[in-house]
């Protein structure tokens, strides 16, 4: 998951203007993104039942918005993909901070929901500029997930190179609460990843 995740927000959503080839190479992948986000919860049936749900849902929109691309599909799409997201990112996080060692699944489970939390944000910028218009941010022109993706991985990471400005209040919001979470999120979780590995390692010494 972690490798197709990067490869969708790295490589190929900036690559979506090599044209409609490109951009359906792209849907593939998401499509296979959400599939592999059903397959990672299959163990538990509450989990995979909702996140089946919410990635059968994310299917349809996603090729329905290649088929008829009207605004509201389109804003859609982009709250069918947060939705997905935003669950798959919970259950992870469940997974992540369950009582136990800490092993490299942990650590690339918490990587993916900081990726997760960014290509939300995007999403959700995504559809405000298709709610708002184009007067909603500053130097964007056109509706590619590619720029959006670009201002929301900034927000998150506090970059902040002011080349992209969000002017609808909404925006505005939305950025300002992404780059607050940005501060947070790494902070929280190397402490609280840092506090499960003390009791774990901890508990192994009493048991020698």
């Amino acid at each position: 998951m972690l490798v197709l995740l990067l490869l969708f927000m790295f490589v190929l959503v900036p690559s979506m203007s090599l044209g409609k080839g490109g951009q359906f190479f792209v849907k593939i992948i998401y499509s296979i993104m959400l599939l592999t986000g059903v397959l990672s919860v299959a163990k538990n049936k509450k989990h995979l039942i909702l996140i089946g749900i919410f990635a059968g849902i994310g299917l349809l929109l996603n090729w329905l918005s290649k088929v008829y691309p009207t605004t509201l599909v389109l804003i859609a799409h982009d709250l069918g993909g947060v939705f997905f997201n935003l669950f798959f990112a919970f259950v992870i996080l469940i997974k992540t901070f369950k009582k136990g060692e800490i092993t490299i699944q942990r650590i690339e489970g918490s990587i993916v929901v900081y990726l997760l939390i960014g290509l939300m944000f995007s999403y959700l910028f995504h559809a405000v500029y298709l709610f708002a218009g184009a007067s909603s941010f500053n130097n964007i022109f056109g509706t590619d997930l590619k720029e959006f993706l670009y201002f929301s991985l900034t927000s998150l990471t506090t970059m902040g190179y002011g080349d992209i400005t969000p002017v609808y209040p909404l925006a505005r919001s939305l950025a300002n609460f992404e780059a607050l979470i940005g501060q947070l999120y790494p902070a929280i979780l190397i402490a609280r990843l840092v506090t499960m590995e003390f009791e774990s390692s901890s508990k192994r010494k009493e048991k020698i």
